[in-house]
């Protein structure tokens, strides 16, 4: 195997590497960049001798290690983190002015939970295990910690 089919296998290898980083996410492009890189290494070590080999060999952790560097302050990990805020949230019962007895419908079918308004407030409901339609007039039935069970009316 001559140098130049060495030489194309590490830099395609390096150019797939680069392309999982920068522009698709996943492990398929970054697994053949790897042993592409790792099969240019494997014939430059048993072909041109350990002094050639170790020196591709740096030279490749020395590219990558500038790539990864580069890679961190350009910001092309933010691709993979999450920006959107979570906007849900728990009953409170404290703050809700809901007593047993209170009357609404649901806005959601209830299976065995869903959204019910009551007292015009948006909340989360649980029925008693049964299902119950969305727009079904309903009464609560009790209130335990923090949820709120429901029956038909």
């Amino acid at each position: 195997m001559t140098l130049s089919v060495i030489a194309s296998f590490v830099i395609l290898g390096l150019l797939l590497l680069l392309i999982e980083i920068f522009i698709v996410p996943g492990f398929v492009v970054g697994i053949v960049g790897t042993i592409m890189v790792g099969v240019g290494v494997y014939f430059t070590y048993t072909i041109h001798g350990s002094w050639f080999g170790n020196l591709l060999l740096a030279l490749i952790t020395i590219v990558m290690t500038l790539i990864i560097v580069y890679a961190f302050r350009n910001g092309a990990w933010d691709m993979f983190s999450n920006k959107e805020i979570i906007s849900g949230k728990a009953n409170d019962i404290d703050k809700l002015d809901i007593k047993v007895g209170d009357t609404g419908h649901t806005l959601s079918s209830i299976r065995p939970s869903g959204i019910a308004s009551i007292r015009n407030q948006r909340i989360e409901v649980h029925s008693e295990g049964t299902f119950i339609e969305s727009g079904t007039d309903i009464q609560v039935h009790s209130i335990t910690k923090n949820k709120i069970y429901i029956k038909i009316k």
